[in-house]
């Protein structure tokens, strides 16, 4: 047989592709890869001796897992969404993570007082539900001056998705996020009709938070009528008070009329600014 070797009477078994450069460990593809791979680390270090972070903190901070650096020294590459928190966390550009700039600043973004950079949109999963709303009907409530005031209420069907936000780097890891558009003007000028809002279900509100506030049906019921998006005043065991801004008014709710209140997260806390 020509131009073959026979091994156990049987030719060898074809192999697909231009050897050795389909191979790992050969050609100049593999020692650019280790090379890109050594800048990554060394950058990831240098930023890490500059802000005095251990690796595990800045992994915590930046995906809410302690092992994304331990995992690039091994030589897993991070995906973008990923990378771009970690350099947000390291107070730096993926750029210069990548090596492809000498600017670890970004070109003086922290003049601003920001210490996180705002990752590029493509870098940012577009998966944050956004829950579909209404203008629902007025309900009227006492008011602190004891007269009735007219309070704009929002219908609310978590079971329709109209929309997703893009997902900050600090909230990877909180699936429970939603987004909601605001409906109606009471709360103008700190939000305007249509504007898009994030609520974190979890946070306990404190007073002056925006909050979305969930009605029950009867006092006897576990359902949601619709909800309140107003600014919180104070809460207790017995009730909740509220203000609005159109018409003004601070009013309350005694417990038995809601079920669930939750935080409006503002935005720039989603970015970690």
């Amino acid at each position: 047989m020509i131009g073959h070797t026979a091994i156990c009477g049987q030719l060898p078994a074809p192999v697909k592709g231009h050897f050795p450069h389909d191979f790992a460990g050969f050609g100049p593809h593999e020692e650019e890869m280790d090379k890109s791979q050594t800048i990554l680390i060394d950058r990831i270090d240098e930023r890490l001796a500059a802000l005095g972070l251990s690796e595990r903190k800045a992994s915590l901070s930046a995906t809410g897992k302690p092992d994304m650096i331990r995992d690039i020294r091994r030589g897993r590459q991070p995906i973008g969404s990923r990378l771009s928190a970690l350099a947000a966390t390291l107070e730096t550009t993926v750029d210069y993570l990548h090596g492809t700039s000498d600017q670890p600043s970004g070109g003086g973004v922290g003049d601003a007082g920001v210490r996180r950079l705002v990752p590029q949109l493509q870098d940012m999963l577009q998966d944050i539900p956004v829950y579909g709303t209404a203008l629902g009907s007025e309900a009227q409530y006492a008011d602190q001056a004891d007269g009735l005031v007219a309070i704009e209420q929002v219908d609310l069907n978590t079971a329709e998705v109209v929309d997703r936000f893009r997902r900050p780097p600090n909230l990877l890891n909180r699936r429970d996020i939603y987004g909601l558009y605001v409906a109606g003007d009471s709360l103008e000028p700190a939000f305007e009709s249509g504007q898009g809002i994030l609520v974190d279900p979890k946070r306990p509100p404190t007073s002056r938070d925006y909050v979305v506030v969930y009605l029950r049906t009867r006092e006897d019921s576990d359902s949601a009528a619709g909800v309140l998006i107003k600014r919180l005043v104070r809460r207790s065991a017995s009730y909740i008070e509220l203000q609005q801004y159109n018409p003004p008014a601070i009013f309350r709710l005694d417990a038995r009329l809601y079920k669930e209140v939750h935080r409006v997260m503002p935005w720039d806390e989603a970015f970690g600014m």
